[in-house]
């Protein structure tokens, strides 16, 4: 996806007017072991960097997308790198400001945004080291910021409603008439359902395990009592039944 133009101008007068060198825009998905990152923008990032970046898996170990700190927030987060409540996470990440030191980025900040859970919108927000400057004007970056990222998350959604299945899921998902509540599945558990639902996604075992802090064997007794809920017998009938196609 393609950020529009309007949000390409915003951006670069963002950094004009916060004295920033550079800017980039990534969604990070943390739903498996491994980040991936789909790159949205780049305003004056060494693309070599950012694509060193990800292969080098430094984007595991980032404290902008940091789960034990971004899991329990809603909305859009800006956080300088100095900010007291990224210190439990700076303390998981010397190798990223090992990288960054060495690419001569000085890292002002970031703004992360839970789409949901595990997958995060990324504004990150750098200044060259070796230039002599005022001091971060850290109010008007943050407003911006917020700015910047409802302007990228309505382009997100106007990218997704443009294909008819966005646009079919967006009038199931707002239609004012109730759909009917299977009380089978209203009767799962909240772990339950936290499982079936990384089942719907595609999820092995060992991946759910990993995801929800859970061992592969409890996950296997959590899929157990799902089945025997549910009066289904395997993981196909469970995505149906979830997702309303199997009564």
């Amino acid at each position: 996806m393609e950020l529009s133009n309007n949000i390409c101008e915003y951006a670069n007068a963002l950094a004009r007017d916060c004295d920033i060198d550079s800017t980039c825009v990534f969604i990070a998905d943390k739903t498996t072991k491994a980040t991936k990152i789909y790159h949205l923008g780049n305003f004056g990032v060494d693309q070599e960097v950012l694509d060193r970046y990800y292969r080098t898996h430094i984007c595991d170990v980032d404290p902008f997308t940091d789960t034990s700190l971004f899991e329990s927030m809603d909305g859009a987060r800006f956080h300088v790198t100095n900010d007291p409540a990224l210190e439990r996470s700076r303390s998981r990440a010397g190798d990223y400001f090992q990288f960054v030191s060495q690419h001569s980025i000085d890292v002002v900040g970031a703004s992360t945004m839970k789409l949901q859970p595990r997958l995060y919108l990324m504004i990150g927000a750098h200044r060259n080291p070796y230039r002599k400057r005022a001091s971060l004007p850290v109010e008007r970056l943050n407003f911006g910021m917020d700015v910047l990222q409802a302007k990228i998350a309505s382009n997100l959604l106007s990218s997704l409603l443009s294909g008819g299945k966005g646009y079919r899921t967006l009038l199931n998902v707002i239609s004012t008439e109730a759909a009917p509540v299977d009380a089978k599945v209203a009767s799962l558990s909240a772990r339950e359902t936290e499982v079936a639902r990384l089942v719907c996604e595609g999820k092995q075992n060992k991946e759910i395990a990993w995801i929800a802090s859970l061992s592969e064997c409890t996950v296997e007794n959590h899929l157990r009592r799902i089945y025997q809920k549910l009066g289904i017998h395997n993981r196909a009938a469970l995505v149906a039944r979830m997702n309303g196609v199997l009564n």
